[in-house]
């Protein structure tokens, strides 16, 4: 699988995953995939995504969400939030024997309530990520968790788009790190996934998670940047 079939697949599974915070009032655009909410400038809710190999679109209209995210270098009419700017990330999972899991943990199927509430925890944010994945409405979402004591500490969201995973809101509970749960719980997830025909797992990195998943495999394909409106 080379580098930029595997950027397609990582940013149109986030273009998707915020497309699902809008339902049925989702932009879909050949050039533009995401959400429009009006009120809201938060950059990962009243945002869409140009998929890769598109040009993103020369001119703004009020139908296109507060942020968009891009690979271009710029675009007309808007300024970027470098400090926000994403690694997008994939590995293949086709060949091989499974990925080693480690030790067995304690899995569960949380809500969205709790993946929200344990992402909001973990990076130190207060109702923030919460609302976000509340409002995810898409039937290919799945929720993962592990718990520790029979509480739920490690969390992580997948969206199956054909034959890739796509791995969203992968937080633990700052007590709760460096014992490798992240870790364990995606090898699972990836193992799963490719026992029922996936052939990648992609997503998008954060500074703190971007070592956990480089040490599983992913490497960097492309880099989202996001452009805000002025």
């Amino acid at each position: 699988m080379d580098d930029a079939e595997l950027a397609r697949r990582s940013i149109l599974g986030f273009c998707e995953t915020l497309a699902a915070l809008a339902g049925e009032h989702a932009v879909r655009r050949e050039n533009v995939i995401g959400a429009r909410v009006p009120d809201s400038d938060n950059p990962w809710l009243d945002a869409a995504a140009v998929p890769h190999g598109f040009a993103p679109p020369q001119a703004d209209d009020a139908g296109l969400p507060h942020c968009l995210w891009a690979e271009a270098e710029a675009i007309p009419g808007r300024y970027e939030r470098g400090h926000i700017a994403m690694p997008c990330m994939g590995i293949a999972l086709n060949g091989g024997a499974a990925l080693p899991e480690g030790d067995p943990l304690d899995l569960v199927t949380p809500t969205l309530d709790v993946v929200g509430a344990v992402n909001d925890r973990a990076y130190g944010q207060d109702d923030a990520l919460g609302p976000l994945v509340r409002a995810l409405q898409d039937d290919r979402v799945s929720a993962h968790g592990a718990r520790v004591d029979g509480e739920t500490v490690c969390v992580a969201l997948t969206l199956r788009i054909g034959d890739d995973v796509s791995i969203q809101y992968v937080a633990t509970e700052r007590d709760h790190r460096g014992q490798g749960l992240a870790s364990r719980l995606m090898t699972n997830i990836m193992n799963n996934a490719r026992a029922t025909g996936a052939t990648t797992a992609t997503l998008q990195a954060s500074p703190d998670g971007r070592p956990v998943y480089e040490r599983l495999g992913f490497r960097t394909v492309a880099t989202l940047r996001a452009f805000i409106r002025e």
